[in-house]
């Protein structure tokens, strides 16, 4: 067996890398996402010709845990809560959206009243049981899941982060009664502080579990039956990777798997090319992912939000998206002002170019008009794109009503949809305090060339990079991802008092699991790279910083006071100031990263002598009255070193890399391409 594949389905293409580790061979495709996800990864294979048989290495990112939950095609689950505390998931924490918004209309809550059911018994905030679990209580929700037809149950009860007893025991009690029923616990999900981000937590996970199940277990079915005999992995939320049975376990690490994967390349590209700031921008057909890597390290966060005030915590890459990718669709609002996304056309009907029914027009039927994509290389020359349909849909719909040339309206779609990007760059940069002139911005996903100068110029950032194989690139990072495992307790109490042996003891029992789940995946605890964090927070405060605790256990006040130094370094980078007041811990936590060997075999490429193989045609760009002659050349066919000044597009089999005028391209010594502005 030779072959190492990755494979990453996201909302529009199912995308497909694979190295041969014996000759270097690099074979990349796409087909199209099919509704069950598994479907369209098998034809990427059949398309691929890669023998079965001959895969070493399955590794399998997926949107389909995000994209169910924002459309709520997930599982019915019954939610079982502390008597008098089941309307958790109605109150909330009742903040507005918008602080100044008269209309305020929240989102449906993820369980109906009617299948929130309360069971006695209590657990008090010290973790010390004041009145016993009354386990005939669970009879009446095991009553109305049976009525409902419902197999999943979330149960959530009050404090069971410090004492999990009483969800221990209505576990077992219904596994004893309905064995049939699946139960999520947050003891086992979230066991951290504040009430009802751990019930929504659960809720979620319970409300994933049976469609990750099926997903996973259907694709592990069919690639064995088509011979593949690799173990199937899964990419994390958090930008490494796991079993397929961890995966079963964990589905909420499966939020952000698809995204995650691209996160892992950028980690990847910022070790090899010694670049330790980078901005990375996946751009897909349906949306655009942001993500930023500081001082070789990528940003993670806690927590986000499903819907506003519906939370889910999980330890994921802090990767945020907007519907701005190829697929998005342009339109004028009811004032006539011009918009993009966030709804797309996805890969059915899709762009209007596609020819598959699709008339509204869309950011890729666009950049066709404006000559930012050329018809003949699309996909490779593989599918045929229709540039009539593409400007008369665009014509009817934009250029007309505004009033202006087609190609101008083309131009104003693209530019519309990189300031979009630009926005978002701004919001995970600027605003915390980072300055993105540090930063060189790394452009992949189908369409991510495509608008990187723009983001280069909007951003005012160092340079911008187009990696090899771009169009796949988020495949392309599961393979050189590490296993990695999150875990977190909740520990309130104040730095400068709080019991060195217990905090000790919590990361001991932590290092517990990990070990459990690194068997499982095939890793051993003494060759993992085990680090312990603190969730810090200032007296009276309701939000958090994570900060790294140096060394290990057992633990000392010192290492403590090195974690209160960075907190307050922290605090004054991303808030602009730092207090005196008493510090406390929140929540310990703990990652174990076992690193894998696998290597990307050196590459041939194009050096001096080489026939770059280019063509000219017409391009329009935003702020030139007509079109400009643009070079196009081959980039399969550009050697180490090459440069040219645009205008120009660089093309390659899935992916069009547009120079304008003012930006300079140069080949690196990987193949990368630079994109520089030209100082005059």
């Amino acid at each position: 067996m030779t072959f190492h594949v990755g494979i990453d389905v996201g909302g529009t293409f199912t995308d497909l890398f694979a190295v041969n580790d014996v000759n270097g061979e690099v074979i990349t495709e796409k087909s199209d996402t099919t509704p069950d996800a598994v479907s369209g990864v098998l034809e990427a294979i059949r398309i691929s010709k890669i023998p079965p048989e001959d895969i070493a290495t399955f590794v399998f990112g997926s949107t389909i845990a995000t994209n169910a939950l924002v459309e709520r095609q997930f599982s019915p689950v019954a939610f079982i809560a502390t008597a008098g505390f089941t309307d958790t998931l109605e109150i909330r924490r009742v903040w507005r959206e918008h602080l100044f918004g008269w209309r305020w209309e929240r989102p449906k809550s993820l369980v109906s009243h009617d299948l929130r059911i309360g069971v006695r018994g209590r657990i008090d905030w010290t973790g010390r049981e004041i009145e016993p679990i009354h386990l005939e209580d669970v009879d009446v929700a095991l009553e109305v899941m049976r009525l409902r037809g419902i197999r999943v149950a979330a149960v959530s009860l009050l404090f069971s982060f410090l004492n999990s007893a009483h969800e221990q025991a209505v576990k077992r009690y219904i596994n004893e009664k309905a064995p049939d029923v699946r139960v999520v616990l947050s003891s086992t999900v979230n066991p951290e502080i504040k009430e009802y981000e751990r019930a929504s937590t659960t809720v979620i996970a319970a409300a994933l579990s049976p469609l990750v199940t099926k997903v996973l277990s259907s694709l592990q079915t069919r690639l064995s039956d088509c011979g593949v005999r690799a173990a199937l992995q899964v990419i994390k939320s958090n930008g490494g990777i796991m079993s397929a049975e961890s995966a079963l376990a964990k589905p909420l690490e499966m939020v952000r798997s698809g995204p995650a994967g691209g996160v892992a390349s950028a980690l990847w590209f910022s070790r090899e090319a010694e670049l330790p700031n980078l901005i990375c921008v996946d751009i897909g057909g349906t949306t655009a992912d942001v993500s930023v890597i500081t001082a070789g390290q990528v940003r993670f966060t806690q927590q986000a939000n499903l819907e506003w005030d519906i939370p889910l915590r999980v330890n994921m890459a802090d990767v945020r998206s907007i519907g701005a990718g190829g697929g998005s669709i342009a339109a004028l609002d009811g004032a006539g002002r011009l918009t993009v996304g966030p709804q797309s056309a996805g890969a059915w009907p899709g762009p209007v170019c596609y020819g598959r029914g699709g008339d509204k027009p869309t950011v890729t039927d666009a950049a066709i008009v404006a000559g930012h994509l050329d018809p003949r290389h699309f996909l490779g020359g593989r599918m045929k794109i229709d540039p009539i349909r593409a400007r008369e849909v665009l014509e009817q719909r934009i250029a007309t009503p505004l009033g202006i040339p087609v190609e101008e309206a083309a131009c104003g779609v693209l530019r519309m949809a990189g300031v979009r990007m630009a926005q978002l760059i701004d919001e995970m940069t600027v605003r915390v305090g980072l300055d993105p002139r540090d930063y060189v911005v790394i452009g992949f996903g189908g369409a991510g060339p495509l608008f990187l100068s723009a983001l280069v110029e909007e951003t005012e950032a160092q340079s911008g990079i187009v990696p090899l194989n771009p169009a796949v690139w988020s495949a392309f990072g599961g393979l050189f991802a590490d296993i990695v495992h999150d875990y977190a307790r909740s520990c309130l109490g104040d730095l400068e008092k709080v019991d060195v042996d217990e905090l000790s003891g919590i990361a001991r029992e932590l290092t517990q699991l990990a070990a459990a789940d690194l068997t499982t995946d095939g890793a051993a605890l003494e060759h993992t790279d085990l680090r312990v964090g603190l969730d810090l927070r200032y007296e009276g405060q309701s939000h958090e910083i994570s900060v790294s605790l140096p060394g290990w256990p057992p633990f000392t006040k010192q290492q403590l006071k090195q974690a209160r130094s960075r907190f307050d370094e922290l605090h004054e980078q991303m808030f602009a100031h730092k207090r005196s007041d008493p510090c406390q811990i929140v929540t310990l936590r703990l990652s174990a990263r076992a690193h894998r060997e696998l290597r990307l075999p050196p590459r041939e490429l194009p050096r001096g002598g080489s026939s770059v193989q280019e063509s000219y045609t017409s391009v329009w760009f935003h702020g030139h009255r007509g079109p400009l002659r643009a070079r196009v050349l081959e980039r399969t066919t550009m050697p180490v070193a090459h440069t040219l000044e645009g205008p120009a597009i660089i093309v390659e089999p899935q992916a069009h890399c547009v120079v304008p005028p003012g930006f300079q391209a140069v080949i690196g010594d990987q193949g990368e391409i630079h994109l520089k502005r030209v100082v005059r």
